[in-house]
């Protein structure tokens, strides 16, 4: 009562109401106007306070947020003079008590240990040559990384077009074999609907330049002269090649042969972890029991957003619910190893990213990393993207730790089988 008494004498000498003086509008009249969305404020403020102190103070665990019982909900009876006193109740969904399993150091997972093989550490260094070599016009045999201009005319009708298309990217073999036996100014026939894996669609506007508005029925069939051919000369094994990869050690081939075998063992040896990970979350997912308040869940998702309906709820619910038990289980263990995320870690999440991807092309302008790193901390999306990802890769950099792992030696061509068959199971959840 006395911060709504408050709140009306501080009304009283700011509010202008027509016929009277400001300040000087007669208590009652301002009540009628005014009260019961004043009082509706003061309620509401000292609700939120209370609730919310009350749940800290108890240590409460609970999921989404309180919600207003409608059977003790009294907002719309208030006495403007502030006499009366108001009971209000919320419903809440508790969160259940955990003892997450397969995390303790008596559970046993399989670590890969991927032999990284020396046709891989050449492909590797080709690759890079690629990458840092220049473009040339060539007349010779067309090769399977070269990128050709076409000349085509549809067979038996009218319609001409010109396209570019990498050579390595045709999906019809036949056609492709057939092209890695001709040269600029030789002809070839294909079918325009399936020279690459892309739909009419695709074709109609890159390969055809067909206007949308065009009703035209195009044939499948064309003939095509090959009008240029571009070609990438790799990149000479010099010093400018080198200081590409800013890293002062890499001096001849060898060194480089070594900076790759590290680089790739890095990242064979991360996703051998992440792969492990990945069955460490599923064991998680499949032997703890988590029960959730499901009629709550389900009202809270309808009342926290407007254009939801219950059909909505009732298709997206098993995937929610799998996604919150998995998220109680991240929170419990960062709550138990007592893991956290500071804005530093953040931005030295974002720096490695930027250096990484700049790293790739060869650029190293450290102002333009620097304004980019700057750029996505202001980013609500990204740093939330980007804490979630820290914060799990410490707590399963902790599982890791703490859970025995058996070493299996092999191959990458195997390993990544593995992780195409782990891909195509998890996507089709």
């Amino acid at each position: 009562k006395a911060k709504y008494e408050l709140e009306l004498k501080k009304y009283k000498n700011s509010v202008q109401i027509k016929g009277f003086r400001k300040g000087m509008v007669p208590m009652p009249t301002l009540k009628k106007m005014y009260g019961k969305a004043i009082l509706s404020d003061v309620i509401n403020e000292s609700l939120q306070k209370g609730l919310f102190d009350y749940l800290d103070q108890e240590e409460i665990n609970y999921l989404g947020q309180p919600l207003p019982n409608k059977d003790e909900d009294n907002l719309n009876d208030l006495d403007v003079d502030g006499e009366k006193s108001y009971q209000f109740g919320f419903d809440l969904g508790l969160a259940p008590k955990l003892d997450v399993k397969g995390v303790k150091d008596t559970d046993t997972y399989t670590l890969y240990d991927i032999k990284i093989e020396d046709a891989k550490l050449t492909d590797e260094i080709n690759a890079a040559r690629r990458r840092f070599g220049k473009k040339v016009a060539t007349d010779d045999i067309i090769q399977d990384m070269d990128m050709i201009k076409i000349d085509a005319e549809e067979v038996g009708g009218s319609w001409k077009t010109e396209f570019s298309i990498l050579v390595d990217v045709i999906k019809d073999e036949a056609v492709k074999a057939d092209l890695k036996t001709k040269k600029l100014g030789d002809t070839f026939t294909f079918d325009v609907y399936k020279l690459e894996d892309k739909d009419e669609k695709y074709a109609n506007k890159y390969l055809l330049n067909k206007p949308e508005d065009n009703d035209d029925i195009i044939g499948a069939d064309f003939v095509g002269t090959i009008a240029e051919v571009s070609r990438v000369e790799p990149a000479e094994m010099n010093e400018e090649f080198f200081a590409t990869f800013g890293d002062e050690s890499i001096v001849d081939e060898a060194s480089l042969t070594s900076f790759f075998r590290k680089d790739l063992e890095a990242y064979y040896n991360d996703q051998a972890k992440q792969y492990m990970y990945r069955e460490v979350m599923d064991f998680m997912m499949q032997n703890n029991e988590i029960p959730l308040p499901d009629a709550f869940l389900k009202r809270y998702l309808i009342e926290a957003n407007e254009n939801v309906s219950p059909d909505d709820i009732a298709k997206e619910f098993d995937a929610f619910k799998t996604n919150m038990q998995w998220s109680l289980q991240k929170s419990h263990l960062a709550k138990e190893y007592a893991i956290s995320v500071s804005e530093e870690d953040l931005r030295k999440h974002f720096t490695n990213t930027v250096f990484n991807y700049m790293r790739g092309y060869g650029n190293m302008d450290y102002s333009f990393i620097s304004s980019t790193v700057d750029r996505l901390m202001k980013d609500k999306d990204q740093v939330n993207k980007a804490y979630e990802e820290i914060l799990a890769n410490r707590i399963f950099d902790r599982i890791g730790e703490t859970v025995k792992t058996n070493p299996v030696a092999i191959s990458q061509e195997d390993f990544m089988e593995k992780v195409k068959s782990l891909n195509e199971r998890v996507n089709n959840l």
